[in-house]
């Protein structure tokens, strides 16, 4: 099989024979070369391969005989910044699509899935009349011998201009029309989405009303008798009613589980997501007729104790208790099948993965010279220089750590890595470091240029001097993951309950136990209060794992993210163009990786989640809550902190814009330092580039332990405010790697203040317990991490929280700054701080947090002006920090404290409703306009005008 263009360019070939052959050639193409093709007696084809870093190769073995792949990807979007006279000018140079399909007749099907532009049907012949004819859109050669298909190379600019100005003449001439929109002239006026909200808002929300219905309208219909009497189980067990909010809650929650196997409970933090989600999965199963009920529940560790009370005050007839071993499991199963009971196994998230340690099976070879596979002999191979085709035998480093490199065999597939059995570990070739990884004890010496650590170092000495003594490995114990136990002991549950969902979003191991029981669950119930953090990748694999039907639908690969990122995120890629027009003019082009940046599009909440998510906020409750606000706090540096933060910052950005192909290399160090300098002016170690001996940059101390910082200064003013009116604050330290903690609880026990410190050696399970007692020994004052307590904890003893230095990670930030603005909390306002230092990086930070924060909280709903402007301009926060060190961000923008201030909630001036005006999921009543099933825009303004 081969495709080509008008001008013998090679776009895509599959080609077959000898490993050895087949590899080669596949080098050639990805390099650039002329390819010759005979393709018979008379026929002889010479096509062109530019190759570069938009080609894709992929080579498959099968014994003796392999199979490469070679074709052109589109285009990505990129931006050209050309250097002239000290001006930067950005270019936006044309992409290249590539369309295939069985049939012709599918291209515009294929154009409308691969762009941007909102297409109709109606418009389908003379827009790809017009593409031809414009040159936009090339019909490609195939030849194939099994199977015919069609090909096509669209080339238009990353705005997709040229189609709109098609389409837009195309409606201006009368060549097409929107289907039932009327001739009037109420468009002239309008320029911007703003305007059009403006002009059509009612008839656009009156339609969509009509579309859109809930399943369940609170207030109009009663709640199942079985919730009902979950309810009165809380007033008898806990002393309280359930709101009503929650009931109608937990029967939007039912009725979904009636319809699908799915529901989605997203939440704000403190609204009773696990009374509401257990209530709703009792009456689900009664409903039923089931009198008895099997379910597991997935939790963070420090929320299983508060899980199993939830359970016990709402599930009549229940019997809820944590599972840590398999034991555990063997008893509430014959409990299960004893008695008539609805059962809830609670399981923690890091317990349900917790297997045994891993290390490589594979053991050198001294005739090969090479680590060759256990099970087909091949030697393994590694990148001769990172980023780089070229392959060289894998040597000891290539195992040190597991990751998708070295997990299986690259000949036959198989693992190259097993369980490690503590009583063989003395035979093993491999001895494990603690923080580093496996070291050879053949080449043990090999490690000491990539270690850095002292500690670690001492510990490859003694591997080196004494090889074959036993050196054993922590945390290397005979265990079986307690989510594959479930699967093989139960077989099948009726439901699983994951708390806290944003948490496996990723690819680890805890989201692979997520995705395991619920593959054996009848129904899943997910629940969180940020179910998305700004990436649209943040989502990809929950979707895939709780509803992969739908993404294959949806042409969704699970080993494809980063396809799904490009057509629901937001991708740059940049390359740097320098021209000098002088008399030798010199021309230097260099491109930066690709990076997706923060962005959603709003289709993954019109087709992934309106039909299976009910929403919920702690408005809705009817309950009057205290007031929140989130304050910003900037300070000044001490002149001579400023001082050297200036040199650090100034020596950086040199640094940054003169070495492109070493600047990332680096970046996370000197972002760290940056933001770290103006709290800890001291202490900090010089940065060096990896390769390069001697430092880049060495920062000096500018302070000492004992200096008063104006942080501190008004951690103490805002403590000593606090305490005096009797309340209790929580002071948050992001980066532990500083000393921040015991300087304050230090300067605050001298001033006469009962200050403690939560960290890591508290176990997750026992932190609830040890905060209550904090409490009741009097404390004033809590220094933590934000991250030990971003979820599931209530810390309504605290009314103050000052953020003293703020994570970057949103979910973290989000959670933990609403850890005492609940539904009991009965202080009259909770306030917020954020510190930081102004003209520094942790300002930048602040506030491009605030935006990815309003932006994040779109798609839950919470739609501002703000929210919007950050979702269409949203860039990473590491690139954005980036981007003000080499260029600097002009801050022309609105003070910081607005941004905040609109995003406080003050007590209203009406009485709020006792129950939510709407609860999803939705019910669709319209029949679906494309093959998405998705509604378009011209849809809408043809129903609204």
């Amino acid at each position: 099989m081969v495709v080509f263009g008008q001008n013998q360019e090679l776009v895509a070939i599959r080609i077959g024979g000898y490993p050895e052959t087949v590899q080669a050639v596949m080098a050639a193409l990805l390099s650039g070369c002329t390819l010759e093709m005979k393709l018979s007696e008379n026929e002889t084809l010479f096509l062109q391969c530019k190759g570069g870093r938009n080609a894709v190769r992929s080579v498959s073995h099968d014994g003796t005989y392999a199979e490469g792949v070679f074709f052109l990807a589109d285009d990505p979007v990129h931006s050209i910044e050309v250097e002239e006279q000290e001006e930067t000018q950005p270019i936006a140079p044309a992409r290249n699509l590539y369309l295939y399909s069985e049939k012709e007749d599918r291209l515009f099907w294929e154009l409308d899935q691969k762009l941007s532009v909102p297409l109709l049907p109606e418009f389908s012949k003379y827009l790809i009349h017009c593409l031809v004819q414009k040159g936009i859109l090339e019909p490609l050669t195939v030849r194939s011998i099994h199977r015919s298909f069609c090909a096509w190379r669209l080339t238009v600019s990353h705005d997709k201009k040229e189609l709109v100005e098609i389409l837009e003449q195309g409606l201006q001439t009368g060549a097409i029309r929107i289907p039932k929109a009327g001739n009037d002239h109420a468009f002239e006026k309008i320029s911007t989405f703003s305007a059009y909200l403006k002009r059509f808002g009612k008839q656009v929300a009156g339609r969509i009303e009509r579309s859109f219905s809930p399943l369940y309208h609170p207030g109009q219909e009663p709640v199942c008798p079985f919730l009902k009497e979950a309810n009165r189980h809380v007033i008898g067990h806990a002393g309280y009613s359930l709101f009503d909010a929650q009931l109608a809650a937990a029967e939007g929650l039912k009725r979904q589980l009636d319809r699908d196997r799915l529901a989605l409970l997203v939440a704000e933090c403190g609204t009773g997501k696990s009374k509401i989600g257990s209530a709703a999965v009792y009456a689900y199963w009664k409903d039923r007729g089931k009198s008895k009920s099997l379910h597991v529940v997935l939790c963070p560790s420090h929320l299983t104790q508060k899980w199993a009370r939830e359970i016990r005050e709402t599930v009549p007839h229940s019997i809820a208790a944590i599972v840590s071993d398999l034991s555990d499991v063997d008893r509430l199963f014959d409990a299960y099948q004893q008695k008539e009971k609805h059962v809830f196994l609670i399981l923690s998230k890091e317990d349900a993965r917790n297997g045994p340690m891993r290390y490589p099976a594979v053991r050198w070879s001294e005739a090969k010279k090479g680590y060759p596979c256990p099970h087909c002999g091949c030697i393994q191979e590694m990148p001769l220089v990172e980023d780089t085709s070229y392959t060289v035998p894998a040597d000891s480093l290539f195992f040190r750590m597991e990751n998708c490199k070295n997990h299986t065999c690259q000949a036959c597939g198989m693992p190259l890595w097993s369980a490690l059995n503590p009583d063989i570990q003395q035979k093993l070739e491999w001895v494990h470091i603690g923080g580093y990884g496996f070291v050879s004890r053949r080449f043990a010496s090999r490690n000491f240029k990539s270690c850095k650590d002292k500690s670690i170092s001492r510990e490859i000495e003694r591997i080196v001097e004494n090889p074959s003594a036993v050196y054993p490995s922590k945390g290397a114990y005979r265990r079986f993951p307690l989510s594959a136990y479930i699967k093989r002991r139960l077989g099948r549950i009726d439901t699983l309950i994951c708390d806290e969902l944003h948490q496996y979003s990723g690819e680890s191991a805890q989201g692979q136990s997520m995705a395991e029981l619920a593959g054996i669950a009848d129904k899943v119930v997910g629940m969180t209060a940020t179910l998305i953090n700004g990436y649209s990748k943040g989502i990809f694999y929950l979707l895939f794992r709780l509803k992969p039907a739908l993404m294959l639908d949806d042409r969704q690969r699970f080993d494809k993210p980063t396809d799904f990122c490009r057509q629901y995120g937001v991708v740059e890629k940049v390359f740097h163009l320098d021209l000098d027009f002088n008399v030798a003019s010199k021309v230097r082009k260099s491109q930066t990786q690709e990076r997706f940046l923060p962005g959603v599009s709003p289709l993954i909440y019109s087709k992934f989640l309106l039909e299976n998510c009910v929403f919920l906020s702690l408005s809705d409750m009817g309950k009057e809550l205290p007031e929140y606000e989130e304050i910003p706090v900037p300070f000044s540096m001490r002149k001579e902190v400023e001082q050297e933060y200036k040199r650090l910052e100034k020596e950086l950005k040199a640094y940054i814009q003169n070495e492109y192909g070493k600047n990332n290399r680096i970046l996370s160090a000197y972002l760290n330092l940056l933001s770290a300098y103006p709290d800890q002016p001291y202490g900090h170690t010089p940065i060096y580039c990896p390769g390069i001996s001697d430092p880049i940059v060495v920062p000096e101390d500018t302070g000492c332990p004992d200096d008063l910082e104006p942080k501190d200064e008004k951690v103490l003013e805002l403590v000593e405010k606090k305490v005096h009116a009797g309340e209790r604050v929580i002071v948050y330290t992001a980066w532990t790697r500083l000393d921040t903690q015991r300087k304050l609880q230090k300067l605050l026990t001298k001033k006469g203040y009962r200050a403690g410190i939560l960290d890591k050696r508290v176990p997750a399970r026992n932190r609830e317990a040890w905060v209550d007692k904090q409490v009741q020994d009097g404390i004033d004052v809590l220094i933590t991490n934000p991250a030990l307590v971003e979820t599931g904890l209530d810390l309504n003893a605290f009314t103050t929280l000052i953020f003293y230095n703020v994570s970057y990670n949103l979910y973290i930030l989000r959670q933990a700054s609403r850890r005492s603005w609940r539904i009991n909390q009965t202080a009259p306002r909770v306030e917020v701080y954020l510190l930081c230092y102004r003209d520094t990086m942790q300002a930048k930070a602040l506030k491009l947090m605030a935006n990815k924060l309003a932006a994040a909280t779109v798609i839950e709903g919470n739609i501002s002006e703000e929210g919007l402007a950050a979702l269409s301009e949203s860039h990473d926060l590491m690139a954005e920090m980036a981007m003000e060190l080499a260029h600097g961000i002009k801050d022309n923008v609105e003070e910081l404290s607005n941004t905040f201030k609109r995003m406080a909630l003050h007590h209203p001036e009406t009485q709020l409703k006792s129950v939510p005006r709407r609860v999803t999921p939705f019910q669709k009543n319209i029949q679906a306009q494309d093959q998405a099933g998705q509604m378009t825009l011209f849809d809408l303004i043809a129903k609204a005008s």
